[in-house]
């Protein structure tokens, strides 16, 4: 049997697809929570995936996720040194989480029933 799936997220009446890295930037952001800033980030995507991610691409993502409504970001208050500087804080929204937990529900049912895969 063949599963065809089209993964997209609903934000009001409109529709977003979900493309597989911006699930795995939005899967970061939830999990770093209240410390998921560029640097973070990159650093947890090149950790995870052991591929590196240049700043710009990351930007990019991240500003398409905040059009579509699935993150919001902020700055936070000044690095408590001199010269400290604001970092630009992204948390989800509830429709990022929707996005989130719906992408997660389609991967455990295309994998229903397989484990890893041997080369």
């Amino acid at each position: 049997m063949l599963y065809v799936f089209n993964i997209q997220t609903y934000k009001g009446d409109g529709m977003h697809k979900l493309t597989k890295h911006e699930e795995l930037v939005l899967l970061f952001i939830w999990k770093l929570t209240d410390d998921a800033y560029l640097v973070t980030l990159r650093k947890h995507f090149r950790d995870t995936t052991g591929k590196s991610l240049n700043f710009g691409s990351l930007c990019n993502t991240l500003t398409t996720l905040v059009r579509k409504g699935l993150i919001e970001s902020r700055e936070s208050n000044p690095v408590a040194r001199q010269g400290g500087r604001r970092k630009v804080l992204y948390t989800l929204t509830i429709e990022g989480k929707k996005a989130l937990n719906h992408a997660y529900k389609v991967q455990k049912l295309a994998w229903d029933g397989f484990s890893e895969i041997a080369p």
